[in-house]
């Protein structure tokens, strides 16, 4: 109870305090900035809105999500709590599938028939961001945050200043990121196991080390069915090298110094395309010996995230790189089958002189687009609301957030949060995804210190449970025994965090990229699968390089340094 006063309380004064900010500023933004209005005069009753006040929105249907009780995302335990405790009414006009392209196409094709755009909306696609930014219809929310956003909100996004350079254009920023947690989202080297057990071998620690367990994976029959039928190592590498969170090759490339497809600085300090490095031709070079000797599927050019998916549960892959929770999906589904069929994290070899490189995420997933026809009372309510999510930061309660989660993420018993998928009636819905952002409210550096005592089995404070609230996963469910797999790919991956090469190039796409950049796309791509292939020698590596160089690359690269110079702090 002193908690939920202690919350009431800021919140009232937060809100009085904006009306302060609002009345006195006589700031006079330009261009489609928003212009100032009068402030929303809100009465707050116990940290709620009275009348509430509607903010209307579209969403995305994301294929995880699930419903119960005859909820869906006009109306759920979770947009009833925002307008009985926050006085927030969530108004959903309409939804699409977001598993394909039909919720891009919908919102542009709302924003090409100038139909009145929703208060707010989330998108993920960059090309979707863009064209929303350069229409003009956006509100530049720099304002807004500055005056609105709580202390709370503001120190996590602080914590990644570069999640605001995608949805920024001459100054401005056009939509605000929503956070993602980067740890874990790195590829560890996922291995068999079992047939590691059975061939009384160790993990690699080096590159030697690796091929020779490939190799034993692949000709010694480690699943014991008398068939040349298993391979060391799989990829997915269908139209792209990177991008799958199951299967990377990033960290492949990068035991040879190089990543392809990312933007990062090279030895003077500008960026390079890591495609066109010398170290890609080497490990061009390795993937053809490795397909020659059946280490890799002799069809690997046809794998993407999905066949992947299908061979491990087949249980045909030795290793691959993957995010902290591949023992989840597809993991669980090979166990259904085969219940001592388990792969276990270990840390990448060491690669050649040394090297060690990987990817490692974005720090946001999507972004927060807001009309620049927004009503203040509309603006005011969102913040509000956002607000709430991120006070869990502040508080020393686990449950700060039963009033939505208690029934759906979990039950609370004896005064702890019950995950079990069989106690909870009607089964386990994660109410995060109800949420405007679709995701839960993430600080960066608690959310990572509290996720680490969980992986290190360390007792968990209040305060650690409440950072962990947003997520409605309170502690490990040890009634999921694949949560600690993910929990202990989680230590494995900090390991070697001094390999991860984030994407440094944030910015819309650039003039010759629109272009250029498909064919450059498939001319890499081809060059790429006709080397591993053996179609083409190693050496036509360097020929590719010229003419990606002559073909636009040498302008995308200059422009590429040149929005980089610009943000560079």
């Amino acid at each position: 109870m002193r908690n939920q006063k202690k919350f009431i309380l800021t919140s009232i004064v937060l809100v009085l305090s904006l009306s302060t900010v609002i009345a006195c500023s006589n700031g006079n933004p330009s261009g489609n900035a928003k212009q100032p209005e009068a402030p929303a005069e809100f009465k707050m009753v116990d940290g709620k809105i009275e009348p509430a006040v509607t903010i209307t929105m579209v969403r995305g249907e994301d294929p995880t999500v699930k419903f119960k009780n005859g909820e869906s995302y006009m109306d759920n335990v979770h947009t009833r709590w925002a307008k009985d405790t926050l006085g927030v009414e969530l108004k959903t006009l309409w939804t699409s599938p977001s598993g394909d392209s039909s919720y891009d196409t919908k919102l542009k094709l709302m924003l090409s028939s100038g139909d009145e755009l929703p208060d707010l909306f989330v998108a993920n696609q960059a090309s979707t961001i863009n064209t929303f930014i350069d229409s003009g219809t956006l509100l530049d929310v720099s304002d807004a945050f500055d005056k609105y956003a709580s202390d709370t909100w503001k120190a996590a996004m602080e914590e990644e200043p570069t999640a605001w350079q995608p949805f920024m254009k001459n100054g401005k920023k056009f939509a605000i990121p929503v956070l993602r947690p980067t740890l874990g989202t790195q590829s560890t080297l996922w291995i068999r196991q079992d047939w590691l057990d059975k061939l009384n071998m160790k993990a690699p620690n080096t590159l030697v080390e690796m091929e020779a367990l490939m190799d034993a994976f692949v000709n010694e029959d480690p699943d014991g069915n008398g068939k040349k039928d298993t391979v060391g190592l799989e990829i997915a590498m269908k139209d792209q090298m990177l991008g799958a969170p199951m299967g990377d090759s990033s960290w492949i490339f990068g035991l040879f110094g190089a990543i392809p497809e990312r933007w990062y600085p090279g030895a003077d300090g500008h960026l390079q395309y890591g495609s066109i490095q010398p170290g890609i031709k080497s490990a061009l070079g390795k993937l053809n010996e490795w397909k020659n000797k059946g280490y890799i599927a002799s069809d690997i050019a046809l794998h993407d995230f999905n066949k992947v998916a299908e061979n491990v549960t087949a249980g045909k892959v030795g290793m691959l790189g993957g995010e902290s929770w591949m023992m989840v999906y597809p993991g669980s589904m090979l166990m259904a089958s085969n219940p001592s069929a388990i792969y276990n994290s270990y840390p990448l070899p060491e690669g050649v002189d040394g090297k060690n490189l990987r990817t490692v995420a974005n720090p946001y997933s999507s972004a927060i687009l807001i009309s620049k026809d927004i009503s203040e009372e509309a603006l005011q309510a969102f913040f509000h609301y956002q607000n709430a999510m991120f006070d869990a930061y502040n508080s020393d309660d686990p449950f700060i957030f039963k009033g939505f989660q208690d029934g759906y993420d979990y039950i609370i018993q004896d005064g702890k949060a019950n995950m079990d998928e069989k106690q909870i009636p009607g089964g386990k819905t994660p109410t995060m995804k109800y949420t405007i952002a679709g995701s839960d409210a993430v600080y960066p550096s608690k959310r990572m210190e509290a996720n680490l005592k969980m992986a290190k089995n360390e007792p968990l404070t209040n305060k650690d449970l409440a950072a962990l609230a947003p997520t409605g996963i309170l502690g490990i469910d040890d009634t999921n025994p694949l949560e600690h797999f993910t929990t202990k790919a989680l230590l494995v991956g900090i390991e070697q965090t001094d390999a991860d090469v984030r994407e440094y190039f944030q910015g819309p796409s650039t003039k010759t990229m629109l272009s250029r950049k498909e064919l450059l796309t498939k001319m890499q791509m081809d060059t790429y699968i006709e080397i591993i292939y053996g179609k083409k020698p190693v050496d036509a590596f360097d020929a590719f390089v010229q003419k990606w160089k002559s073909s636009g690359g040498e302008d995308i690269t200059k422009e590429v340094n040149e929005w980089y110079a610009s943000v560079k702090h």
